[in-house]
């Protein structure tokens, strides 16, 4: 699956309007990785009366789904192709708690994975990975096939023959990730701290490698590719802002059209997050909640939000409508995809402007694992409970990290 590289536009074509949901690009380092997927069959949920949150949920929705064929394990990429929740890799070695400065073994990575179907509450294994997927390993979903990038390899898994590929690639990917873009694929450098790299795109129909047009605020960092109907936006931030009131290291926005080979400067937005944005099918919206003033040294006069929305057509930049306190959620699933997403033990419904409380599953670990949706379920895979034990010294993947999986339904 190989082929020339060549610099050409970077959208030929038109893709159907509504609906299509792509997930956001999400960069290591800076952002978990996160993948990207479409879906016919959008998931739905109640609407309030009110924007504000929702305190009562009501029926709890989820259920313990069968038992999944993986071992414990941290990190998982997830994804949703055809119809299934997938989970490849991860970490199964020693557990490292939150904020600790651990030693992970690479040979503990893991190579094997599993696919749940909701409709059947159906498990199964899947072939494994040729190489180790280490956690939090970025990927993508270009129709039936899920991209992996395994530190420096570029992997793909057929999911109709249940059979994985490694795919050359024109250099190292260095710090990158991937991204839908439509029928392609997007390898995109995340920072250019450590020098400017090429973002580059990839055909799958013909196994070709091109070259995006090179954007309008390089260098720059926290740079996140997001796709829309509208073409492909760039989120960035300029390199070593001073920090002051007038430069706090707001987000700089650019989209590059379809058909075009030039990207359009887009007002810049109000905020100093974009660590996560998506495409809800109306907005790209980062829902991460809370913000900053800045502290004492370098005050911006007001407090900055970490999330926004962007309307793509005009590019309007616009705060999250209602958004809850930070801290004040239910079990902090993370799944972004439209038009529901799981954020900080929230669902943020875009089209509706409202955000209720999700509820923690019961005898879940406090910390969930991977998610994802597939249509109007969110599966979730495992987690964490760092309290049992109470010693860290007998803490083992055994008893830190559930094999258990739930699911929930929106009502």
């Amino acid at each position: 699956m190989t082929g020339g590289n060549r610099r050409h536009p970077f959208l030929r074509h038109r893709s159907v309007r509504r609906p299509l949901v792509i997930a956001a690009l999400v960069l290591g380092g800076t952002l978990a990785a996160c993948g990207s997927e479409t879906s016919d069959d959008p998931p739905r949920t109640r609407t309030t009366d009110s924007a504000a949150p929702e305190d009562d949920p009501g029926d709890d929705g989820w259920t313990a789904t069968s038992a999944p064929p993986l071992g414990p394990r941290e990190g998982s990429v997830a994804a949703t192709v055809d119809g299934e929740a997938v989970f490849v890799g991860g970490f199964s070695g020693p557990p490292c708690p939150p904020n600790a400065d651990c030693v992970i073994p690479p040979r503990n990575y893991e190579r094997d994975g599993a696919a749940y179907d909701p409709a059947s509450d159906a498990w199964r294994s899947i072939a494994d990975a040729p190489r180790p997927v280490r956690p939090f390993s970025s990927a993508a979903v270009i129709g039936d096939d899920l991209f992996v990038l395994a530190d420096q390899t570029l992997l793909v898994w057929h999911s109709r023959a249940d059979a994985w590929e490694v795919v050359e690639t024109p250099q190292k990917p260095g710090w990158a990730a991937l991204a839908a873009a439509g029928d392609r694929l997007v390898l995109a450098s995340g920072s250019d701290e450590n020098g400017i790299r090429p973002d580059r795109v990839y055909e799958p129909a013909t196994g070709a490698w091109s070259t995006l047009p090179e954007d309008p605020f390089k260098p720059a960092f926290d740079r996140l590719l997001t796709w829309t109907p509208e073409g492909l936006f760039l989120t960035a931030k300029e390199i070593e802002p001073d920090g002051g009131p007038a430069d706090p290291g707001l987000v700089l926005v650019a989209v590059l059209p379809d058909g075009a080979d030039e990207w359009r400067t887009l007002p810049v937005a109000d905020q100093i997050g974009a660590w996560r944005m998506t495409w809800t099918g109306t907005h790209l919206v980062d829902p991460s909640l809370g913000g900053a003033d800045g502290g004492e040294v370098n005050n911006y006069g007001r407090v900055l939000p970490y999330g926004g929305r962007i309307d793509p057509v005009t590019g309007e930049w616009s705060p999250l409508p209602s958004p809850p306190e930070e801290s004040t959620g239910g079990w902090p699933v993370e799944a972004l995809r439209a038009p529901v997403l799981a954020v900080e033990g929230w669902l943020y419904d875009d089209a509706a402007g409202t955000w209720t409380r999700l509820p923690e599953p019961e005898d879940a670990p406090p910390d969930p694992g991977p998610a994802k949706w597939v249509g109007d379920v969110l599966v979730v895979l495992g987690g964490a409970d760092w309290d049992v034990p109470d010693d860290p010294e007998d803490w083992s993947p055994e008893n830190v990290w559930s094999t258990d999986a739930w699911a929930y339904r929106l009502g």
